[in-house]
């Protein structure tokens, strides 16, 4: 579990600290600042949830671990895309900036979760 925390720390840390100190040293707007954070949050959750599903999958049957690596792929993915529209339509956000964000690391969360599932297999 602690794992889990490092990793995630790791990636999304560095990325929430700038985008706080880009805040209050006045260079990026509150709209653009809330297009971050939101997006950085989506993809935070999901890699914590992909990589909670994998720590608990893992001494588990092939069958209980494939439904829950890639049944939980589906419904992390569902969430994912409802958490995305939501943001989309409710929140007061840079459209253009929130998909960029969350873009960039949601591809960071996808190879951040192959390298995982590939050290850990090791």
């Amino acid at each position: 579990m602690k794992k889990i925390v490092n990793t995630t720390l790791y990636i999304y840390l560095p990325s929430i600290i700038v985008t706080f100190i880009l805040k209050f040293t006045e260079v990026i707007e509150q709209i653009i600042f809330t297009s971050v954070i939101a997006a950085l949050l989506l993809n935070v959750f999901n890699l914590i949830a992909a990589l909670f599903l994998y720590y608990i999958s893992i001494n588990r049957s092939n069958q209980l671990f494939m439904l829950l690596n890639f049944g939980g792929m589906g419904v992390r993915v569902f969430f994912l895309l409802l958490g995305f529209a939501l943001a989309l339509i409710f929140l007061e956000i840079d459209d253009y900036a929130f998909i960029l964000v969350f873009l960039i690391f949601y591809i960071i969360s996808i190879y951040t979760e192959i390298k995982y599932f590939y050290k850990a297999d090791q």
